[in-house]
């Protein structure tokens, strides 16, 4: 399924090189995004009820797996929102570190909407505008409660399959990166009509 890309206002060279530097950190943190409950699954994706995560298979090795659990251990939950700038007129939604410029930082499943015994940022706020861009962006019907419960971790993986990332349900740097998103102008404060991937 194609998507629609809005008509955006070319970018200057400043705006592409922070675009290019947020890039490299993505894919430098690429691997912090992967899976706590399975290795990533190989071949072609297959259907599964949002009840029952899919079956994958172990095509990867348990060292870099365990390389990947690592790195994804060491990401703190996303405590915040804020508005990312693609350019002067559009930026997107998303959820990024509390007190902090950035996105680097993860969601998963048990996210209610606080991780772990601290009770700092907004963690719920974050959850909320990553369940609404999937709502929008992919057609979903989740509830935007600020729960990382079973329906966004399903979600979250389907997306995960569709862009051909590792399929384990955590939102994080890759999956941030690879999908598609609302985005919002500041100047007329309104939202695009249709989604892109423009991280």
């Amino acid at each position: 399924m194609a998507f629609k890309l809005p008509a955006l206002p070319k970018l200057s060279g400043r705006t592409i090189a922070l675009l290019t530097a947020v890039a490299a950190v993505a894919v430098g943190a690429g691997a912090a995004n992967t899976s706590k409950e399975s290795p990533p699954a190989a071949g072609p994706p297959t259907a599964a009820p949002a009840a029952d995560p899919p079956k994958v298979d172990e095509a990867v090795s348990n060292d870099a797996t365990a390389a990947e659990l690592k790195a994804a251990a060491a990401l703190p939950q996303c405590r915040s929102a804020r508005l990312v700038p693609v350019n002067r007129s559009w930026g997107i939604p998303m959820p990024s570190i509390l007190g902090s410029t950035s996105t680097t930082c993860n969601l998963m499943y048990g996210d209610d909407p606080f991780r772990g015994s601290s009770r700092t940022g907004d963690p719920e706020t974050a959850i909320q505008v990553l369940q609404r861009n999937l709502n929008f962006c992919y057609g979903t019907k989740l509830a935007v409660d600020g729960i990382y419960g079973t329906n966004t971790r399903t979600v979250i993986k389907m997306v995960q399959r569709k862009h051909h990332l590792v399929v384990d349900g955590i939102y994080g740097p890759k999956t941030r990166s690879a999908m598609n998103w609302r985005l919002y102008s500041m100047a007329t404060r309104s939202w695009s009509r249709s989604c892109s991937s423009p991280l």
